[in-house]
């Protein structure tokens, strides 16, 4: 705290010290994009306003605990109010040895970090999810979700480069004007739209989630979970898992998951549309070619605006370059939530569809489904 430093100029080493790390990303990530000819990762421990332009960051040496499965999240969300969003911790734990349950959840949990990575030391005992079969089972099943979501997390990225916005948020962050937001740290937000509630405690099968104003759907389900000004209710979460809501107002664009990022980039693309009280919802989709160095800068990249009004989805683009790939990709999978009735026919650009299939679910609770499939 008192050290000081410097040659020609004396300084608290408190001052400084994260600054090594910060003057090591910008090098370490030229070099490696003049070793390979394309963008890389950078993760770095040392971390300083600024360096979130540059690398990711991993949340050091936890333990295998429940308490650090708990604090990650709170560490996430700092860092991506630092600047610094592509952010995770050793999931599972870095010291001692992982315990079947508290790994399952720690997999769940990790697998919305925007920094996915199961990791630990020397000396303990291994926790590859593949070591028990229901851990196994449960990070498939998580990690599919993640894949799935991949378009709408890649787009969160670049809001976040270009506006500064974060990829993972509190919910006081979207809605500070309710004081019992303010103090929620076991639920967090993936952009505006989605929201995660992990198990983070130990025996636990079910917890309570507090809902802000709105309505609020079952990621899994479609159904309406929540749709008054505010409330906590308890939410069903057997070990296999893990709760995530959908805000009314928002799409998400999706993709069929692979077993590999080069392999989903492949596949049709989807959206969710979740409709807010107005029966109307927004959203917004960023493509490139996944690997080249600043594209943005370029401009070498695909966006889109999506809107759903007048149960009608629109989708205009508003950048398109033939370098981002994006003439390749097709749009499939497509799920409305809160249809109030089955539709008598689906159209698709004024034209009667009748190329694909789209099924109409009536749900338990107050609105239905409607699912398209190319």
């Amino acid at each position: 705290m008192v050290a000081r430093q410097g040659d020609t100029r004396e300084l608290r080493h408190y001052d400084v010290h994260n600054l090594y790390g910060w003057s090591e990303t910008l090098p370490t990530l030229e070099a490696l994009q003049a070793a390979t000819g394309k963008r890389g990762i950078v993760v770095t421990r040392s971390t300083y306003p600024g360096s979130g332009r540059w690398a990711g960051h991993w949340l050091g040496d936890n333990t295998a605990s429940w308490r650090h499965l708990g604090d990650s999240i709170t560490g996430m969300l700092e860092f991506n109010l630092f600047g610094i969003p592509y952010v995770g911790a050793d999931i599972c734990g870095f010291f001692d040895n992982a315990e079947e349950e508290m790994c399952e959840r720690w997999m769940e949990l990790g697998a919305f970090y925007p920094y996915s990575r199961n990791h630990n030391t020397l000396g303990a005992i291994d926790h590859d999810p593949g070591l028990w079969p229901s851990v196994a089972a449960s990070s498939r099943k998580a990690l599919r979700i993640r894949y799935t979501l991949l378009p709408y997390l890649y787009t969160l990225h670049f809001l976040a480069a270009t506006k500064g916005s974060t990829v993972v948020r509190p919910l006081f962050f979207e809605f500070p004007n309710i004081v019992d937001t303010w103090d929620i740290d076991d639920q967090f937000l993936w952009g505006s739209w989605l929201m995660v509630a992990p198990v983070i405690q130990q025996g636990m099968t079910s917890r309570r989630v507090y809902f802000p104003r709105g309505i609020w759907y079952d990621y899994y389900q479609g159904a309406v979970f929540n749709q008054t000004y505010g409330t906590e209710r308890p939410v069903v979460a057997p070990r296999s898992h893990v709760p995530l809501f959908v805000r009314g107002g928002g799409i998400l664009v999706t993709q069929r998951p692979r077993d590999n990022t080069a392999h989903s980039r492949k596949e049709p693309l989807g959206l969710v549309v979740a409709p807010d009280w107005s029966q109307e919802a927004s959203g917004t989709f960023f493509w490139d070619d996944g690997e080249g160095i600043d594209t943005v800068d370029k401009g070498e990249f695909y966006t889109a605006d999506i809107t759903y009004a007048q149960n009608s989805i629109a989708w205009t683009p508003t950048h398109a370059h033939e370098a981002s790939g994006a003439s390749a990709l097709l749009l499939s999978d497509v799920r409305v939530f809160g249809v109030r009735s089955r539709p008598s026919q689906v159209t698709l650009d004024g034209t009667r569809w009748h190329s694909g299939d789209w099924h109409y679910h009536a749900a338990s609770q107050v609105r239905s489904s409607l699912e398209l499939l190319a």
